[in-house]
């Protein structure tokens, strides 16, 4: 079906301009929006990861983190987070310089997918090769962010077997101290 002609009117606006953009059959897209969508999936389970793992350093190591702290997760302030979160889980548990980095990796690939991937890659949306190409871009980043997500489990892991909690029981605790902060 051919698009009318636009009028002078609809020249240069946003109108415009998409009704010039041959939009990929959304067949063509589904395997990216999918891959995006699994990326975003591994990356709100790392999040959840790291704020139980704040609500376990908080309850066993005097650490002091609140709700401004799981905010500042998804900013750019993630890096000073995750440092603090270190320092206080270090108490306990040894990171070793990769796992640091995997994780600090991890949290800003998380910021990046989140804030800007489409718009820096939408170019790429409208040829097969650039489709396949964010399609491979976006299974490293979930293959990156699983690592992580991986390293913060098993401290969750060894935090629940020495103190003999449950995650329902840390679940219960990080949804009272970090929802119960006022905003």
């Amino acid at each position: 079906m051919t698009e009318p002609p636009l009028s002078d009117d609809q020249t240069g606006t946003i109108a415009g301009i998409q009704s010039e953009i041959a939009v990929p059959a959304q067949a063509e897209l589904a395997p990216v929006y999918a891959e995006f969508g699994a990326a975003v999936h591994d990356t709100q389970a790392l999040e959840f990861g790291l704020v139980l793992l704040m609500a376990l350093a908080t309850r066993y190591d005097d650490a002091g983190f609140g709700k401004q702290a799981v905010a500042s997760l998804s900013s750019a302030e993630a890096g000073q987070t995750i440092g603090e979160l270190f320092r206080a889980v270090r108490k306990r548990e040894h990171f070793t310089s990769p796992e640091r980095k995997a994780i600090h990796k991890a949290i800003r690939l998380r910021n990046e997918l989140v804030h800007r991937f489409m718009v820096d890659k939408v170019e790429q949306l409208f040829s097969d090769e650039g489709r396949r190409d964010l399609v491979g871009h976006l299974q490293g980043i979930r293959k990156s962010v699983q690592y992580a997500d991986g390293i913060i489990a098993s401290l969750i892991d060894r935090y629940l077997q020495n103190h003999r909690t449950t995650l329902e029981e840390l679940q219960d605790y990080a949804a009272d101290l970090f929802e119960g902060d006022a905003d």
